[in-house]
């Protein structure tokens, strides 16, 4: 953790689950910490668990203007950022059909227009100050989950855009993390009752991968080693993927059997 040192660090998304785990991780080493939240009681939190932090930001990064508040505190307070984990995220689970198109705008923005723009800000603002921008992508990215169409869109959006990036030869300073599922609220938020897939991961080995892969300057971080070899398997055994959505798919279906919208 010497690379964190009094570091200059962003987390968003830092109220709850991998992001709260990032500040924990990160507090003993640096309190240049600007935490960002969209629930002000997730901020009080915060500053009751961590006092000494040095930001926090109130803000909604599924809307347009949500990056805003982020850019203008920090250049009113320093000089260039080390680390941005750029973490919030939502999910959304149902039948492809029934997922909330209405609101895909909402959580496209959330999940990868926001982090995007919030990484390319940063360089533009500090273009001489070395950057590593960390985004929360998800394994989905890579093994298609049924009930996830919409949410699962957004994460292969954000992996296409940065081998793009770095096929370009200008994403040394980006990096991409893929965590499995993960022991948080994360599914109570993306639905009621809606069934966990396996397997899953806590939150604080998933936020000390992120860091320890950041700090080596990683462009891809598999925090489940047995999920990152489960994806070199499947090119030989490639029954594995098709077995693992049968099983998602059953659960898929009980859930929209049960579900209380039906």
């Amino acid at each position: 953790m010497k690379y964190y040192k009094d570091a200059r660090v962003i987390v968003t998304g830092a109220g709850s689950g991998i992001g709260l785990e990032l500040v924990r991780q990160l507090y003993p080493h640096t309190k240049n910490l600007l935490v960002v939240d969209y629930l002000p009681e997730h901020l009080g939190r915060l500053r009751e668990e961590f006092p000494d932090i040095e930001g926090l930001v109130l803000t909604d990064l599924s809307q347009k203007e949500g990056n805003a508040p982020v850019l203008e505190w920090i250049q009113s307070h320093w000089k260039g950022v080390d680390f941005c984990f750029a973490n919030a995220g939502k999910a959304s689970y149902a039948p492809a059909a029934d997922q909330d198109w209405a609101k895909m705008e909402q959580l496209f923005q959330l999940n990868v227009h926001s982090p995007i723009q919030l990484g390319l800000a940063l360089k533009q603002c500090y273009p001489m100050h070395p950057l590593r921008h960390v985004i929360t992508c998800s394994a989905i990215a890579y093994w298609a989950i049924p009930g996830y169409s919409l949410y699962s869109s957004t994460k292969a959006a954000l992996l296409q855009w940065a081998d793009c990036l770095w096929a370009e030869g200008d994403g040394d300073w980006l990096t991409l993390v893929f965590p499995i599922a993960t022991a948080t609220a994360f599914f109570e938020a993306a639905g009621p009752n809606i069934p966990r897939a396996f397997p899953i991961q806590s939150p604080g080995e998933v936020a000390k991968s992120m860091l320890t892969g950041a700090a080596k300057g990683k462009k891809k971080i598999f925090p489940s080693v047995l999920f990152k070899s489960l994806v070199l398997i499947n090119r030989m055994l490639f029954f594995l993927k098709p077995l693992t959505q049968r099983l998602e798919l059953k659960k898929l279906r009980k859930w929209a059997a049960t579900s209380p919208s039906k």
